[in-house]
Order: C-alpha cells, then sequence, then structure tokens
C-alpha cells in the first residue's frame, strides 16, 4: 500500500491493554531501531487486524501529527511517543517549518514546528506524536 504517511516504522506488539472500546498497543521498533510507540485505536480494529503481543505491524503517522520543539522547551515528565532527536533538514514555511529528523532511536522521522521557529540544522529537538494519530497496520 503507498500512503501519504510520511513516517512508517516496522513494529512488534509488545503488549495490549483494553480500556472500554479503545484498546492502547504498545510497540517496539523491528531489528535496529530502538524505537518505542504506543497507539489508542479501537477494539474493533484491533480485533479485524488479529492483534496480539508477538504480531508484526507496521506503525505509521502523517508528518503533519508530529510536533517538533526544541529540546529544551520538551516536557520534563516525558509521555509516550516523545523522541529526542537533531534536526537534518528543515523548510520554512508560512504554517509552520518542516524538520526533518535523525531520532536517537536510529529513526527518521518529519514533522513541523511553529511557523518561525528559529531552529536550525543540527539542532537538538523533540519530537511528538498524539497516541491517537498513530496508525498500525498488518506487515507482510
Amino acid at each position: 500500500v503507498r500512503t501519504s504517511m510520511r513516517n512508517q516504522w516496522p513494529c512488534t506488539v509488545e503488549t495490549m491493554q483494553a480500556q472500554g472500546q479503545i484498546v492502547r498497543v504498545h510497540l517496539r521498533g523491528d531489528a535496529a531501531l530502538e524505537l518505542s510507540v504506543a497507539a489508542r485505536i479501537t477494539r474493533e480494529s484491533a480485533e479485524l487486524l488479529g492483534l496480539r503481543p508477538g504480531a508484526p505491524v507496521q506503525a505509521l503517522c502523517k508528518a503533519t501529527a508530529v510536533r517538533v520543539l526544541p529540546l529544551r522547551e520538551a516536557p520534563a515528565q516525558p509521555a509516550s511517543n516523545l523522541w529526542p532527536g537533531r534536526a537534518a533538514r528543515i523548510s520554512r514555511g508560512d504554517l509552520g517549518d518542516e524538520v526533518a529528523a535523525e531520532l536517537a532511536a536510529g529513526v527518521q522521522m518529519v514533522g513541523f514546528a511553529a511557523p518561525g521557529s528559529g531552529l536550525r540544522t543540527g539542532a537538538r529537538v523533540a519530537l511528538a506524536v498524539d497516541e491517537t494519530a498513530v496508525v498500525l497496520a498488518l506487515a507482510g
């Protein structure tokens, strides 16, 4: 499947926690990816995908769903889906500055900082994605 989602990572389901009709899925990046991701999906979606611990999936999210902040502005108590990295490329725009970053986990990610963020290539950044913005797809 080709998609417009710029951020895609092969992962494995670690754990699942049902919370009413919502399931919180904890994922771990495959192979050399030291990435931990959390997603919130409906119980029906989890059932339709046949999710279970150990299942291979693809985690995806749109670049527009990724918030990029200077690392010094990241919350002191990190939430799930908050990753440190370095800005590799920045494209300025009226609606926001597109930032391509290399995460400490060894993953490339694209997101947006506020317009006129002042971020520069090489700057230490934090990238954040809400758990509800993470889409899961079956791998293979």
